[in-house]
């Protein structure tokens, strides 16, 4: 099977580049490699997509019903038993939201449904990538059962534990923050009214992001310890320490629904492009969820991939990959140096950064030039007062 380009993994990242690379190039085929057997991939998340991704999905028409969307207002920020918090409103930066509360699955079922509508992209289901081979002018991917796919270019977008870059022995840095993320969705006794809630504690973040009907999407952070004993709490007690470790901004948390746990890890590729391959999203750097920032970085990559192989025949040219590496490294630097500083700076009680990063948070607060960078910043925009 002959293809223009190969893409391992059908999740956001893998659809979207997919869906994005088939309606710039509607002469070239594309075909997605994805384990599930059937329909889109399941993905339980609930994802805080930052004001410019929106702004390129609409452009996409990947977020045509609003029924599902739920816009973020404003973002507070707190050190959980001190003083020190902030607080970002859109009106303050001229956007109607900071960015908007999506579940990943409707959003991938939009992708996965567009996507099967493009003439251009083939869909293998039930396939997993089981061998690269790389030539001079093509790269073949082989699946478990023996099909072979060669196209121009292979875009590993396959999450982080990645097949693709592990076969192209693409080497990359793991740190451990020796916590474990849980999500759950929420009811309280009111709507948050278009707040989300970013709360520091001593084991790590807890957000709250609104969901409609009076519900938010929780992710709370444990230590390895702690996590063993959450597991096992049963809901009146998980409630009543989530309500005692986040307080009562928010109202009265009244249900919660079945927890997700997960270890988190900072993952990041040192190189993301081998001949003919390059691996993108969380392939290639997998994020703490603080500050919701992994999606919509990823989101970026494929941007940034499209547009370096916008007008050229031959989309596994090595000066084009070459080019969307340098281009996407700011970013990663920018981005992955947030997320880390914040989880090592803020998940414990030691008296040498307690007043510090108080401190930061009321010069967050107070000074508005340094507010606005940082909103434009995890808004996913460029410069203070540039552009999307």
């Amino acid at each position: 099977m002959d293809a223009k380009v190969v893409i391992a993994g059908g999740g956001l990242v893998g659809a979207l580049t997919a869906l994005m690379l088939a309606e710039q190039h509607p002469d070239w085929s594309i075909v997605v490699i994805e384990p599930r057997a059937e329909g889109p991939p399941a993905d339980q998340r609930i994802i805080a997509l930052a004001a410019a991704s929106v702004k390129r999905l609409q452009k996409m028409n990947v977020l045509d019903e609003y029924s599902w969307q739920t816009p973020i207002e404003h973002i507070h920020i707190s050190d959980r038993g001190y003083l020190g918090a902030a607080e970002l409103h859109a009106a303050s930066e001229n956007v109607e939201a900071l960015g908007v509360v999506v579940p990943a699955a409707k959003l991938v079922e939009n992708l996965y449904r567009r996507c099967h509508a493009q003439a251009n992209i083939q869909w293998l289901n039930n396939q997993r990538v089981q061998n690269i081979q790389q030539a001079q002018d093509s790269v073949t991917v082989t699946t478990a059962d023996s099909t072979q796919v060669k196209g121009q270019l292979l875009v590993g977008a396959d999450g982080q534990n990645s097949i693709v870059r592990s076969l192209l022995n693409l080497p990359s840095v793991s740190e451990d923050y020796n916590q474990v993320g849980c999500i759950a969705t929420l009811s309280l006794d009111r709507s948050l009214d278009g707040w989300a809630y970013e709360r520091f504690t001593e084991y790590g973040p807890i957000a709250l992001l609104p969901m409609p009907n009076q519900q938010a999407s929780l992710v709370w952070t444990f230590n390895e310890a702690q996590s063993v004993d959450a597991k096992n709490w049963h809901d009146d007690y998980f409630l009543q320490a989530c309500q005692q470790a986040f307080g009562y901004r928010a109202g009265l948390m009244k249900t919660v629904s079945q927890r997700v746990f997960y270890p988190l890890k900072l993952r990041r590729a040192t190189r993301n492009i081998h001949h003919r391959s390059v691996i993108i999203g969380n392939a290639s750097h997998a994020l703490h969820p603080i500050a919701g920032q992994g999606f919509n970085l990823g989101l970026r990559d494929v941007e940034t991939l499209a547009g370096v192989l916008k007008n050229l025949t031959d989309p596994g040219a090595f000066k084009a990959l070459s080019s969307y590496q340098q281009q996407r490294e700011q970013d990663y630097r920018a981005i992955i140096s947030l997320t880390d500083l914040l989880v090592r700076g803020f998940s414990n009680h030691y008296p040498v950064m307690t007043v510090p990063r108080n401190m930061a948070l009321l010069g967050l607060q107070h000074i508005g030039a340094v507010k606005s960078q940082f909103a434009r910043l995890t808004m996913g925009m460029k410069t203070a007062g540039g552009p999307l």
